[in-house]
């Protein structure tokens, strides 16, 4: 496994407990490197998309919700929300990742860790997302 896809699961997994924890989301984000004790690279890219996404989360729920034409954002799952929260926030943030990367990892942590059906859904939504806002379309 690549160390941005550990960093990647890591996020998805700190912003799954950041939706029930009352704990600052540096101590969440921490707490979840230390359980698994990611490299450097990992940890440190992690704890910056976390805090990204963190911090920009009201503005990510409501690109995601535009993106969903025809379907009520209530169902979509809070694991399939996450991650299209972190690979946005990947899209818009970190324009060093290349889009083509961020789909495909989007793609294979969703299919870790969500549903049979859900890679092609956010496939579909971050890869319309990065064609819209990157130059390097997907």
């Amino acid at each position: 496994m690549g160390k941005r896809r550990r960093a990647r699961e890591i996020v998805l997994q700190a912003l799954y407990e950041a939706e029930f924890s009352e704990r600052s989301p540096r101590d969440i984000v921490e707490e979840q490197i230390g359980r698994r004790t990611p490299s450097d690279e990992s940890a440190d890219f992690a704890r910056a998309l976390f805090i990204k996404t963190m911090e920009k989360k009201s503005d990510l729920d409501q690109v995601i919700e535009s993106l969903l034409e025809n379907w009520d954002p209530q169902r979509v799952s809070l694991v399939d929300r996450n991650i299209l929260r972190f690979a946005l926030a990947e899209v818009l943030y970190f324009p060093d990742v290349p889009g083509r990367v961020i789909i495909d990892e989007a793609i294979e942590v969703a299919h870790r860790f969500s549903s049979e059906d859900a890679g092609r859904f956010v496939n579909g939504l971050v890869d319309r997302f990065v064609k819209e806002f990157r130059k390097d379309g997907a």
